[in-house]
């Protein structure tokens, strides 16, 4: 009886602390759960809803923006926009856009190496009607330059900037058959880095556009677009090109806080012309993102450019471009409305 009794006593000693242990061990498990999933789980939704927070305002920021290009010069708004992390500032020429129109029906320039810094580029008619074609640049300090192609290539001009516009005739008429513009894309940037990653957006043109963690650019406001459609075409396409001044703004970059943003137009110049076909070339980060809302939206079509050895070694070794081109069997007016939008930021 002695030996059962200390028997007993024993186990009941032993119970409670395999008890102690069992516990021990689901709190480890459940604590380790937590540090592996919960908490960065619960950051992760912190990060998103500190980004759509900002999103809605630079949202409402956007449409105030949109009100003040359209209304013309002079108009003006002050916005009021909160962020609680991350930085705003103006990033200049950002991303750079190509537009190349052509003015008559029976001729279609290839064109290839248009970019800032450019000394030569390639150009040639698809439909082999121009032979060569005599090309006239304009600076933005009113200079201009005059030549031929040769060999499919325009040489000997002072280096592409932005803000240069081309035309282009047959070396044979004054007939113009198109032309281009260049232009740096300055950008209202916002940028926050977070436990998950950084979140991106830029304002530009009157539209926004957004990049979250491990995806690319995609556009949440689009650009301002005026147009005039008729069936399955256009009468008229206007697109507004933007650039920001923030000269007359003291902090020239924002941290997180309470801000009045106040835009004022400052006017600026109309280009329009009558044209059968539209191609946009973009470069930078925004530039899927801008082609895949005109392939969607704006019945645009992927191309790509190049030159075979054949048409011409130099142009070949210029590698290819990837744009989108619209075209229609009858003319079209088509604007680019540029405008400089004045901005300055306030502390609330």
């Amino acid at each position: 009886m002695q030996r059962e009794l200390s028997f007993r006593k024993s186990e009941d000693g032993v119970s409670p602390i395999i008890g102690t242990i069992l516990i021990l061990g689901i709190m480890v498990s459940i604590t380790g759960t937590m540090l592996v999933w919960g908490i960065p789980q619960i950051q992760q939704s912190e990060a998103y809803a500190i980004y759509t927070s900002a999103q809605n305002n630079f949202l409402n920021f956007d449409a105030d923006m949109d009100q003040v290009i359209l209304q013309g010069t002079g108009s003006s708004r002050t916005s009021t926009v909160s962020f609680s992390s991350g930085t705003f500032v103006l990033r200049e020429n950002l991303d750079e856009m190509r537009y190349y129109y052509t003015t008559v029906s029976w001729s279609d320039p290839k064109i290839i190496g248009v970019k800032s810094g450019a000394k030569t580029f390639a150009m040639t008619d698809s439909k082999a009607i121009v032979n060569d074609y005599s090309v006239s640049l304009t600076y933005p300090n009113g200079t201009s330059w005059t030549g031929t192609t040769s060999s499919r290539l325009v040489t000997g001009f002072p280096e592409i900037v932005y803000g240069v516009k081309a035309t282009y005739t047959s070396t044979e008429n004054t007939t113009q058959i198109g032309g281009f513009f260049v232009y740096g894309v300055d950008s209202l940037s916002y940028k926050y880095s977070s436990v998950s990653g950084i979140y991106k957006m830029r304002m530009f043109n009157g539209g926004l556009v957004a990049k979250e963690p491990g995806g690319n650019f995609f556009v949440i406001s689009q650009p301002l677009i005026r147009s005039i459609e008729n069936s399955n075409s256009f009468d008229s396409l206007s697109l507004y090109q933007t650039d920001y001044d923030m000269s007359l703004s003291s902090p020239k970059s924002v941290m997180a806080g309470n801000y009045n943003f106040e835009a004022r137009n400052q006017g600026g110049t109309d280009n329009s012309v009558t044209i059968y076909s539209l191609r946009m070339g973009f470069t930078g980060d925004s530039s899927l993102a801008l082609r895949n809302y005109y392939l969607s939206n704006w019945g645009f079509d992927g191309n790509t450019y190049y030159f075979t050895s054949s048409e011409s070694t130099t142009a070949a070794n210029m590698g290819f471009e990837e744009d989108i081109v619209y075209s229609q069997d009858t003319a079209f007016d088509f604007r680019i409305l540029e405008r400089t939008i004045h901005v300055t930021f306030n502390i609330r």
